[in-house]
């Protein structure tokens, strides 16, 4: 397990230790080499290229998803071809019967090439290998392995792999990427995946003594280490070369008399980019890009998005508008925190945040139903009547939304964000003036005193439903769980009640992306294999 010290540590000397076992680790470069996955990897790219931004390209999208991952898992998840968690075997079936529907319809190069796929996957589906997991065993075994940790890109792997290597004699803690950038010290500790996918933190002032970056030898990128600090002075103890360690063959076959034979060597052309089978990519290719020049928004529960990819290798889809609001952790007076509402469009890259698998527009839309009482259904019925009316005026304007939106303006709104007002998410514009514009726009004798009260009982609710959650989960938040959440950069919390586990985990990085999602989507606890 990690070195600890009985003694209480300042920040100070925390940063010391870490900075001297940076100074003194080995970083080793471990290709490894797989025929079978070679060859699933190099047909599942080529079709997901081939298919690119083709005209029946929706045809395919659920069969793209369902590739991106298995590709994912191959390159990722240290387990056995065959493990149940995979499914190999069930996502081969599922491509033969889309190929024979799409036979004779969809273009017959994407189906010939989406064809090619299912012999490699089946055969690793038939396949017990475990070579990245094979691969990181031998090299924690170096050490005793007890004091080791393996890290991957996604914490729902955790407990199987930790499984699957202590069936195989190595008992070790598994994490993910956070873990490693603690200020527990490691004796070995092996990342899997792609080098291009790790935070910087991971190689310019690693916490371990031995780290090893195991990873297929289809990667087109070299890890590489960047300075902590800038400067030759300041960077010369944390910055050192990667040394690059013989592949680690597992399945090739064999020659009688000759032993291992090597593979022909791999198409530059084939070898994976730091964009593809990475779980950034899932989530970029789940959900169209944004076009700013769209007249029309497409349907009304659909609203612009970035995506925020979380410490435990979850990922959450955050609205662009400043009216939407979400539960958020302020850490900056440890041990105490402090759990705020503020507006999703204004955290970033170190903040917290509080999720859970439900969609957070429709829990608050229960709780606050539950303050209004009997009064909720007719003031939903008002808060809907203005929403449908307005998008009925964006489907007949030729001009879509920003038709709307500017007919709006020359009535004198000075705002007239029309493709957020028109979804649930939105209970009325910020501004009372521009609603009575909008209003007046849409029912010419409208009361707006009335509609604008009954709006402004849901809006109330709403706020006082959040701050309860906020007040709830900032009572469940013990010592133990902060200091676990600041440790690893995420924690579970269970609130009293019916209330269901909450996760509270720290934003790693932001996609630049915006996208267009849908509403349901947003705010909630999402890993790269679940569905739109």
């Amino acid at each position: 397990m990690a070195e600890q010290s009985g003694e209480p540590v300042t920040t100070l000397q925390q940063i010391d230790h870490v900075y001297a076992c940076a100074a003194e680790c080995e970083i080793w470069d471990q290709p490894v080499e797989h025929p079978t996955a070679r060859a699933f990897v190099f047909a599942a790219t080529g079709f997901l290229r081939g298919l690119g931004e083709a005209a029946d390209s929706e045809l395919w999208r659920s069969s793209a998803a369902l590739l991106r991952r298995c590709r994912r898992f191959v390159c990722t998840v240290p387990l056995p071809f065959d493990h149940v968690l995979l499914q190999f075997e069930a996502a081969a079936g599922q491509f033969e019967a889309t190929i024979a529907r799409l036979e004779g319809v969809a273009d017959s190069g994407h189906v010939e090439q989406l064809r090619a796929v299912v012999p490699s996957l089946r055969g690793l589906a038939a396949d017990s290998g475990d070579p990245l997991g094979d691969c990181t065993r031998e090299f924690l075994t170096l050490e005793d392995p007890r004091d080791g940790l393996v890290v991957l890109s996604d914490r729902k792997f955790t407990d199987a792999v930790a499984k699957a290597m202590a069936l195989n004699g190595v008992k070790v803690r598994i994490g993910t990427h956070a873990d490693l950038l603690g200020h527990d010290i490691y004796a070995s500790a092996v990342v899997v995946g792609s080098p291009s996918w790790m935070h910087p933190g991971l190689l310019n002032a690693p916490r371990t003594e031995n780290l090893a970056l195991v990873h297929y030898g289809f990667f087109r990128e070299d890890p590489e280490v960047a300075p902590l600090l800038f400067g030759p002075a300041a960077s010369t103890n944390v910055t050192r070369l990667i040394k690059k360690s013989k592949p680690f063959r597992c399945g090739a076959p064999e020659t009688p008399g000759l032993g291992w034979q090597p593979m022909e060597p791999a198409d530059e052309a084939g070898l994976l980019t730091t964009a593809e089978c990475s779980p950034s990519e899932e989530i970029r290719a789940s959900f169209p890009r944004y076009s700013s020049a769209r007249g029309h928004g497409g349907v009304p529960d659909q609203v612009e998005a970035h995506a925020a990819v979380l410490a435990d290798g979850s990922h959450v889809l955050l609205p662009t508008d400043l009216d939407a609001r979400v539960l958020s952790l302020r850490t900056e007076d440890l041990p105490d925190v402090r759990v705020e509402q503020v507006p999703a469009s204004s955290v970033n890259r170190g903040d917290y945040l509080a999720l859970r698998n439900r969609a957070h527009h429709q829990d608050l839309m229960d709780r606050a139903d539950a303050i209004l009482g009997p009064d909720a259904a007719s003031l939903r019925v008002t808060q809907s009547d203005w929403k449908r009316r307005l998008w009925e005026r964006t489907e007949q304007h030729p001009r879509g939304i920003r038709g709307v939106a500017d007919e709006l303006r020359s009535r004198g709104a000075l705002t007239a964000n029309v493709s957020y007002w028109v979804s649930d998410w939105c209970i009325r514009p910020r501004s009372r003036e521009d609603f009575a514009v909008v209003l007046r726009y849409l029912v010419a004798d409208a009361d707006v005193d009335s509609v604008w009260e009954r709006l402004r009982r849901i809006d109330s609710a709403h706020r006082s439903a959040g701050q309860r959650y906020a007040d709830n989960l900032q009572r469940a938040l013990t010592p133990d769980r902060v200091g676990r959440l600041v440790a690893a950069g995420w924690c579970t919390v269970r609130l009293t009640g019916s209330d269901s586990e909450t996760l509270v985990a720290r934003i790693d990085y932001m996609l630049s992306d915006t996208l267009q999602v849908p509403l349901n989507a947003l705010c909630r606890l999402r890993t790269t294999g679940d569905t739109r």
